[in-house]
């Protein structure tokens, strides 16, 4: 099936054609290191509602071209249709890297993307401000990395391979190596929207204490998670535990 073609803005017709692509894995096997605290099923929701925040912010940016959805769930085809973007199934058997590497590769083939942004979908506090910022600095290779510059929480690349692609929590200064070696001077963005993932508890607590109205804060206080949270959280203190 041929690829629609996207939306355009006006804004992006003098600007290289830079495709943001958000990676969704399985729902079901999401966010194991929260097990501890939510069921299998509030897991699967706490992705969705995330994944609707970083496709809401990168829905309004100015300078994307478009937004790719790489997962072979299928709740990504609803979040395609609902969100307007393109939805691309990678190979059963590809790691993280490769899907992104295929994704960026469907891209540059079909649809004329000479650059990547590569979001997760796990930073449900990035705004679109944030992500024009970092196209209206990007030149080559542009990172944002998390709050403790360990990981990349955000990645423009053009072209869409410029450096190889490494995820495993610990990628920050491998990409920036990698860019160093092939002689591209890495540009290094941190931006607030890009520091947090969610992976822990802990990490829930620090976006419900932002006190940011997204869908993901929304969700957390609606089903009662955040309540339960915060006991957990009150009762790991009273017995002088360190949260």
């Amino acid at each position: 099936m041929e690829p629609r073609q996207p939306a355009i803005s006006q804004s992006a017709i003098s600007q290289p054609a830079i495709w943001a692509i958000v990676p969704l894995k399985a729902l079901e096997s999401a966010k194991q290191r929260l097990a501890n605290v939510l069921s299998a099923d509030e897991r699967r929701l706490l992705m969705l509602a995330m994944a609707r925040d970083v496709l809401t912010a990168l829905a309004r940016s100015s300078h994307l071209t478009g937004t790719l959805i790489v997962s072979r769930t299928p709740e990504a085809d609803v979040l395609a249709q609902a969100f307007g973007t393109e939805r691309f199934a990678e190979k059963p058997d590809a790691d993280l890297a490769d899907a992104l590497k295929q994704g960026a590769s469907y891209l540059r083939d079909y649809l004329d993307a000479e650059g990547v942004f590569i979001v997760p979908a796990d930073i449900p506090l990035l705004k679109a401000d944030e992500v024009d910022a970092a196209l209206a600095r990007h030149r080559r290779v542009t990172i944002m990395p998390d709050d403790e510059k360990l990981g990349t929480n955000g990645l423009i690349l053009t072209p869409g391979d410029a450096i190889p692609l490494l995820f495993d929590g610990k990628s920050f200064r491998p990409h920036l190596q990698s860019a160093v070696e092939r002689g591209l001077e890495p540009d290094i963005c941190p931006l607030p929207g890009f520091e947090l993932d969610i992976d822990t508890p802990a990490d829930l607590v620090t976006l419900l204490d932002s006190n940011r109205q997204t869908q993901t804060s929304i969700y957390l206080d609606k089903s009662g998670i955040a309540a339960r949270l915060a006991d957990h959280h009150n009762d790991r203190s009273d017995s002088g535990e360190t949260p």
